[in-house]
């Protein structure tokens, strides 16, 4: 009898322990723009965690409006950013 009620003490200790530490982590996530998505890479149905922050994700939409930029007034659309590639 003294074993089920530490064992179940125990194992209420572990889960309100994981608990309280996520909710932590979900704030701090949260304060620095911190977001994760499942991305599914083409041609394979395990989805991968991609994870960025919202100055990463600034970065990547400017990056990605001066490639459609470029490739408008170029009229071809490359990888690399330059005519040579």
């Amino acid at each position: 009898m003294k074993t089920k009620i530490a064992l179940s003490l125990i194992v209420l200790a572990f889960v309100s322990g994981c608990n309280s530490t996520s909710s932590s982590n979900q704030v701090a996530k949260a304060d620095t723009g911190h977001r994760c998505k499942q991305v599914t890479s083409l041609g394979s149905n395990i989805p991968n965690v991609y994870c960025s922050t919202r100055k990463e994700r600034e970065e990547a939409r400017k990056r990605g409006l001066e490639a459609l930029k470029n490739s408008q007034a170029t009229g071809r659309i490359t990888g690399c950013g330059s005519a040579s590639c």
